[in-house]
């Protein structure tokens, strides 16, 4: 189960950082279908999506030190936590 959930967990954000909303959207409905069955709360995916992305704006700052590269890496990542926000909202 606990594989399942990182694979699908592992889709939503690929999804999501490569503008694919839709695959997004259907990808959280799976992994919150999931998270149901092995007694998660929906609210410690969310925290657990809070830990992704602070994570990867720290792998953009290390990774591409130069202004520009950082920033339009920066920039996908806000698109992608604005589209999961907008996922949540609609579920």
């Amino acid at each position: 189960m606990w594989d399942a959930l990182g694979r699908q967990h592992c889709r939503m954000w690929r999804s999501l950082l490569e503008g694919e909303p839709l695959m997004a959207r259907d990808a959280r409905n799976d992994l919150v279908l999931l998270a149901r069955r092995a007694n998660i709360e929906e609210r410690s995916l969310e925290a657990i999506d809070e830990t992704v992305m602070d994570e990867l704006f720290r792998v953009i700052l290390r990774r591409w030190q130069g202004r520009d590269e950082a920033r339009l890496h920066g920039m996908a990542l806000m698109i992608a936590a604005s589209t999961l926000g907008e996922i949540r909202r609609a579920a």
